[in-house]
């Protein structure tokens, strides 16, 4: 009994919600839209390209949160704190918008590098949830 027992926690946990792919998503998104950013500047085909990379991003953050709210929230709260998420927004928002502005005209994807640079924290938190599973 208690073997069986031992099998159904271990199946429960399995199928637990993960939060790590919101932050993965997250991370993705950012570095998509400093990306779509400079090819919108850059003007001519590359716009369309920029569209489609924000049209991406976004559905990727629509599918991703989408799928936990509607499978997991019913079942318990994310466990990482607001103030966490805030910081990591932050964190990521004067990354993107300081690199993008300082390097402006000096590098051809300003943008892109700041999108890089503010998807690390997002990304770093997602593989502390990830091991911490």
């Amino acid at each position: 009994m208690l073997r069986d027992a031992g099998q159904v926690g271990t199946a429960v946990r399995a199928r637990a919600p993960r939060e790590y792919p919101l932050y993965v998503a997250a991370g993705a998104t950012i570095v998509l839209l400093g990306a779509a950013v400079d090819l919108n500047i850059a003007g001519g085909a590359a716009s369309v390209v920029g569209t489609v990379l924000v049209v991406v991003a976004l559905a990727v953050m629509v599918v991703t949160n989408g799928a936990y709210y509607l499978r997991y929230r019913k079942v318990r709260a994310r466990s990482t704190p607001m103030r966490v998420e805030w910081a990591l927004g932050l964190c990521a928002a004067a990354a993107y918008f300081a690199l993008g502005t300082l390097l402006d005209g000096t590098i051809g994807f300003s943008f892109t590098l700041g999108g890089l640079v503010g998807a690390v924290p997002f990304l770093l938190w997602a593989q502390r949830l990830r091991r911490a599973a």
